[in-house]
């Protein structure tokens, strides 16, 4: 890791104040560069891909996990992350640091490996393959802006020092500085990419460990960029078909050609340590619960993924917290009619809270936990809480589910320390693309062509991914010590196994597919990738809304958002954020493109609007 600091050194941000601002110089010392590994430049450049900060995370809680119904706010359902004809000034939107990412670090890190680096490298033609994995992840960057905020300095961008170039234009999704669509642009360097790893040879030098997603192969780093193509291609269905089928037809000629299994799925395994249950992050366990619309479809169908991904509630013991039993003791006892009284909350441990902001109104819908009196052993009454909702499974996102660093963490949101294991054993994670999420891909695209792609057709797809899914949650289970699935000494000890899938999938809704059923086994799939499940509801508009967010033949449904009878809208896209003067009038001019698309909304904060491509 030497070399990178020598490159970190050498470098100077192209900063953000939330938005684009400064430019500044890179170092192109050619000695530096002429001796500098690759390698070690990639390893700095893609460190914590895209989860590189507390923010990222806290970010995703309070933004898409909450618009797609994965959680609710454990004081009870809020309007403040939705759009209100009633409050025309208020325009929010959902976190998202793709920018930041892209000019402050991994856009900038893989832009000046890809031009500076390895051009000036000794043994510049050793380093084909590293070049080629780089700028497939560069794309994949430029596409995450792109996607989420319709505009963005990306051709003329990194070029002060090679091209003097300080006050880049912005590129649009849909056209680039020069005319051409910038997602054929975004295609065509994919594409060229993928060209570029198939004629790799023994000459080239392999990124081994220095990569941190696939550990230098070669033949997964191709599966990956086909399977990017097809995603960035599957937005674009309605907005440019002919596009859209040119790309499915050329990549998904065999299911070989992208992701093929879960151990191909594009995975960074993380270095970093803030996930060691610091500060903020471990607040989905103590802030959040799990939502009904969520909940309500895996109980439906006795999916086993309900065990490691959903925690039982308060109502009976076997809490994985003495303090919660206790306190059911007392419950218990004071309330022996509980299970008729609270027959909601007691016939299942597994309950989620409305997602409906005028559900608050209800006492047993603006609070996790439930206050109730009870007469203490000198016969003076007092108040004890009972838990009514469920906890989301927590530690897929932060070590131990949450534990250290915040003094507002109720002792009774925590697991025992009995669960607890040594941070340095807990290997964490961020999904890119995984295979049951490809699967889904496919059988999406199958069930609207209506034959078979790559080799299968819609039912099969799905339910390859279903399995997938189901396997790919009890691995990283077993990599994030869920206790439901490695401690058997634990009283909600229930792990998934192959039997349970197989019994999952011997149910008759899911021996055919349907748009409905697909969607919404993605979105149980994308648990982990709320960012992604977005995109997908604004694509397919699924899953669909309800007033009671009970499933129904095997489909899925969010519940209605409303506050005091109006209906909410989801936000459906970021605001471009305004940079300093220098390059103001570049960006005058891409938002007055961007408002010449009718469905933008008319202004650059009304994130009510579309992005070109989002179409329905």
């Amino acid at each position: 890791m030497k070399m990178y600091k020598y490159f970190l050194a050498g470098i100077s941000m192209f900063m953000l104040t939330g938005c684009l601002s400064e430019y500044q110089e890179l170092n192109t010392d050619p000695e530096q560069l002429g001796t500098t590994d690759p390698r070690a430049v990639f390893t700095g450049a893609t460190l914590n891909y895209n989860n590189s900060s507390r923010a990222h995370l806290t970010g995703k809680y309070s933004g898409t996990m909450i618009l797609m119904q994965y959680l609710v706010s454990s004081g009870g359902a809020s309007s403040g992350s939705y759009i209100s004809p009633t409050k025309p000034n208020e325009h929010p939107a959902p976190s998202n640091l793709s920018y930041s990412y892209y000019y402050s670090s991994f856009g900038l890190y893989l832009d000046h490996l890809i031009n500076s680096v390895i051009p000036n490298h000794e043994e510049a033609e050793h380093y084909a393959d590293v070049k080629a994995i780089s700028e497939i992840l560069l794309t994949h960057q430029q596409w995450l802006i792109l996607d989420c905020y319709g505009a963005a300095p990306i051709t003329e961008a990194f070029k002060a020092q090679t091209e003097g170039i300080r006050t880049p234009r912005y590129d649009l999704y849909q056209k680039s500085v020069d005319g051409t669509p910038m997602y054929e642009v975004l295609d065509a360097q994919v594409k060229a990419a993928v060209a570029t790893l198939r004629n790799s040879n023994g000459e080239q030098y392999n990124l081994g460990t220095n990569d941190f997603f696939y550990n230098g192969d070669v033949q997964k780093w191709i599966k990956f960029g086909n399977t990017l193509r097809v995603k960035m291609a599957q937005r674009l269905e309605k907005a440019d078909n002919a596009f859209y089928n040119s790309v499915i037809d050329e990549v998904l000629t065999s299911a070989s050609n992208v992701i093929d299994s879960n151990d191909a799925s594009c995975i960074y395994q993380h270095s970093n340590d803030y996930n060691d249950n610091v500060d903020d992050i471990q607040n989905i366990t103590s802030n959040y619960v799990a939502s009904a619309a969520f909940v309500n479809y895996l109980k439906a169908y006795n999916d086993p993924r309900l065990y490691i991904m959903v925690r039982p509630n308060g109502f009976g013991l076997g809490n994985n917290n003495d303090t919660n039993d206790e306190w059911f003791e007392t419950f218990e006892k004071e309330y022996p009619d509980y299970k008729t009284r609270y027959a909601r909350f007691a016939d299942s441990r597994y309950v989620g809270m409305p997602a409906n902001p005028d559900s608050t109104g209800s006492v047993t819908a603006n609070n996790a936990y439930l206050t109730l009196p009870y007469h203490q052993e000198d016969g003076t009454e007092a108040n004890l809480e009972i838990r009514m909702y469920s906890q989301a499974e927590g530690r897929y996102y932060v070590k131990n589910g949450g534990r250290n660093g915040n003094n507002n963490m109720p002792a009774r949101a925590i697991e025992s320390v009995d669960y607890e294991k040594d941070f340095q054993s807990i290997h964490c994670y961020t999904p890119v693309i995984t295979y049951p999420e490809t699967c889904f891909m496919i059988a999406e695209i199958a069930v609207k062509k209506g034959s078979a792609v790559a080799g299968k057709d819609a039912t099969a797809w799905m339910r390859e991914g279903i399995k997938a899914s189901m396997q790919q949650y009890a691995g990283w289970a077993e990599s994030m010590f869920v206790v439901a699935q490695t401690a058997p000494t634990a009283p909600t000890y229930n792990p998934l196994t192959e039997e349970k899938i197989d019994a999952y999938l011997a149910q008759p809704e899911f021996q055919t597919a349907t748009l409905e059923k697909i969607i919404s086994q993605q979105w149980i799939n994308l648990y982990n990738q709320p960012d992604e499940m977005w995109a997908t509801w604004k694509r397919t508009g699924l899953p669909a809304f309800k007033p009671l967010p009970e499933p129904a033949n095997g489909v899925a449904y969010l519940e209605e958002i409303r506050e005091s009878g109006v209906e909410l809208a989801i936000p459906r896209r970021n605001s471009l954020g305004t940079p300093n003067t220098l390059n103001i009038d570049n960006y005058n001019e891409a938002v007055k493109q961007l408002c010449e698309d009718a469905k933008y909304g008319g202004d650059v904060s009304a994130t009510e609007g579309r992005i070109w491509w989002d179409v329905q």
